[in-house]
């Protein structure tokens, strides 16, 4: 028997609607933070608040989607690539976030915030792809056969 509720997490609407909501007010906690440690206002805080937010916009579509792709069974191989793209996009958007927030708020110098934006993508990227496409790639592709090989429990087959 399932429950009414569960089937509204199918909706891309109230999966975002919830994600993002929860996301959006477990950012607040640092912002707030960083409102009284730089006694900054909240129109200073507004701009870096948003671009931090971004990457959960950018990432959550991007999870669902992948979810339901592995539902319909889609190939493994290709979901392991969707996946790693899904997570480089979702790193080039936090280091871009969080060096924009860091020039924004006078923690960081303008010349080495873009070389330490460079030095980031250019490092991070790669790994978090590659270590994101095999892992998914061993999990499904391992959870694949778990399901296709016959039980070993002792039971004889009719023959």
């Amino acid at each position: 028997m399932r429950i009414s509720i569960s089937r509204s997490w199918e909706s891309l609407w109230v999966w975002l609607f919830w994600g993002l909501g929860i996301y959006l007010a477990l950012e607040l906690g640092p912002f707030f933070i960083a409102k009284q440690a730089l006694s900054k206002t909240a129109g200073e805080l507004a701009g870096p608040y948003l671009a931090c937010a971004i990457p959960g916009v950018i990432f959550m579509p991007l999870v669902w989607w992948l979810r339901k792709w592995r539902e319909r069974g889609m190939d493994p191989k290709r979901l392991a690539r969707r996946w790693g793209v899904s997570t480089a996009l979702f790193c080039v958007a936090v280091v871009v976030a969080v060096s924009y927030s860091g020039v924004k708020l006078g923690l960081m110098d303008p010349t080495d915030a873009l070389g330490g934006l460079v030095v980031s993508i250019l490092l991070s990227v790669p790994v978090l792809y590659f270590t994101l496409h095999y892992m998914v790639l061993k999990h499904f592709s391992t959870g694949a056969a778990g399901k296709q090989m016959p039980r070993n429990d002792g039971a004889r087959s009719p023959s």
